[in-house]
């Protein structure tokens, strides 16, 4: 099944109600002031924001079945500076020190994915799937179940 995402022009956008039950539901406790106009005033309401910069603007995606709008965060600060520092901690583990934090981490969050452990040890997602075989190889750890409802067991 092929599923398009169309980016949003806001400003081109024609009003429609996109969830009518909805809607009605707001517009009977009088908590819509006027439909179709909700997209404009959001980005209106961020635009007049003292922290707003073209680059944190609303965007709206759309597909077949869906509606989705990312805000994003205007106090949030220093979004480079955190990023390399710790990206450049997690790589200063040794291969060792990494494989007992990861085993450290499945004993307290036993249904943890290697995309979850890349990102708490910012490292890639290759690295951990290496460390997993290593320590399964070396029975350390071993995947119990299916891909989906499965979990890690601690060996060690």
């Amino acid at each position: 099944m092929m599923v398009l995402l169309f980016k949003i022009l806001i400003h081109n956008v024609s009003s429609s109600r996109r969830n009518p039950v909805l809607a009605d539901l707001f517009a009977r406790i009088d908590l819509m002031e006027r439909r179709g106009s909700g997209l404009r005033k959001i980005i209106e309401a961020y635009e007049l924001e003292e922290k707003y910069k073209i680059e944190l603007k609303p965007e709206f995606r759309s597909t077949e079945s869906a509606f989705f709008t990312v805000l994003k965060n205007l106090n949030y600060e220093g979004q480079s500076e955190g990023k390399n520092e710790g990206k450049n901690e997690g790589q200063k583990l040794k291969p060792k020190d990494r494989q007992e934090r990861i085993i450290h981490i499945m004993k307290d969050t036993k249904n943890i994915t290697a995309l979850e452990l890349s990102k708490l040890l910012f490292v890639s997602v290759s690295t951990i799937e290496r460390d997993l075989k290593k320590l399964t190889d070396e029975n350390m750890i071993e995947y119990v179940g299916s891909a989906k409802d499965g979990y890690w067991r601690v060996n060690k």
